[in-house]
């Protein structure tokens, strides 16, 4: 469903799109955002409410969460549920539309929301040929103060994944040949990305929320940690909990320049390092016992606040399934949305 309601979807974004044309770039913006905040509520309904996964949040998450402010929201990378994550909390904290990625430019092939998703004013960036320049255009967009954002980056920028060995050695040794701490639970953080979106948004932001997440299950018997859950088997329900410690930090306390950066974006590396100990440990009893031992509390959600969007969508399905214009208009929908997202994707690469 999550898939197949993506043409209804694009019919009501473009439709938006449409009628604020004339309209300034933060109305749009806003409406966008109700949108993207309805989808992603359905997103939920699977991932969270159906899976009965409990999240227990750590740090400063309960005040941080209150809390109605632009954010940098920095986390570690070892699941294609990370994204998923980001969702659980910004929706606890109300910012659930607002929420925007730096990501890989392999996801603009995805059909329909590729282009999409640039709409939105996500940030694409392509590994190995960083165009800056790119980048940089995407950010002066998001500097509108009309424009309240959630900016999600995963600096390590691919995921630790044990079942990789290679990725996480060659970390390793990047490490020993700068003179850096060696991490033992993450890869050696990348600053480009996070240092461009400092510079040119450092004022926007209001805090960077550093967050760890964790998901129970990943350490085996024997005490040897093991790959995270991937997007089928969290939907499957294999993750029964997942701890998220949220750390609120003043912009004022992010450093500007590029240099000064790194060494302090290494550095809460090596402070996430100590604070994943408690959970990959060897002992069984030390993670058994890390809920009382950190202070975490459970966070229930509503079931409201994602059954609404499952009862929107499948409303919304009935004229598409029920009627023969429907079934024209969703396979229009699909067929030239996905050409028109491929053509501006072609124009947009060579610009």
């Amino acid at each position: 469903m999550m898939v197949g309601v993506a043409p209804e979807y694009l019919g009501v974004w473009l439709v938006w799109r449409g009628v604020s044309l004339a309209l300034p770039p933060w109305v749009y913006q806003w409406g966008d955002d109700k949108l993207y905040s309805l989808y992603q509520r359905l997103v939920l309904f699977f991932f969270e409410t159906c899976t009965r996964v409990e999240v227990v949040m750590y740090g400063d998450a309960d005040e941080a969460l209150k809390k109605k402010e632009s954010v940098l929201y920095l986390a570690n990378h070892q699941s294609t549920v990370d994204w998923l994550i980001a969702d659980m909390v910004a929706l606890r904290g109300g910012s659930l539309g607002h929420l925007r990625y730096v990501m890989k430019n392999t996801l603009q092939l995805m059909p329909l929301y590729g282009h999409y998703f640039y709409a939105h004013g996500c940030i694409y960036v392509k590994r190995g040929n960083f165009n800056q320049g790119k980048m940089i255009a995407s950010l002066d967009y998001l500097r509108n103060p009309n424009i309240p954002t959630w900016l999600i980056i995963f600096p390590e920028g691919t995921r630790y994944y044990p079942g990789t060995p290679k990725v996480i050695q060659n970390s390793e040794q990047f490490a020993r040949d700068h003179n850096l701490q060696i991490l033992q639970h993450h890869l050696v953080p990348k600053v480009k990305g996070t240092w461009l979106v400092t510079k040119h948004l450092h004022d926007k932001f209001d805090a960077l929320y550093d967050v760890s997440v964790f998901y129970e299950g990943t350490v085996d018997q024997s005490g040897v940690r093991g790959n995270a859950p991937q997007l089928i088997e969290f939907l499957l329900g294999k993750c029964k909990r997942v701890h998220i410690h949220i750390r609120r930090i003043p912009m004022s306390e992010v450093p500007r320049e590029e240099d000064s950066l790194r060494a302090w974006l290494h550095n809460l590396y090596a402070e996430k390092d100590k604070l994943a100990e408690h959970f990959f440990s060897k002992d069984a009893t030390q993670r058994a016992t890390v809920q009382k031992t950190l202070g975490g509390r459970v966070s229930h959600l509503g079931l409201w606040s994602t059954l609404s969007s499952f009862i929107f969508f499948t409303a919304l399905s009935v004229p598409f399934l029920c009627t023969k214009m429907g079934h024209q208009l969703y396979l229009h929908l699909l067929m030239y949305g996905t050409m028109g997202s491929y053509a501006w994707l072609a124009i947009r690469s060579v610009c």
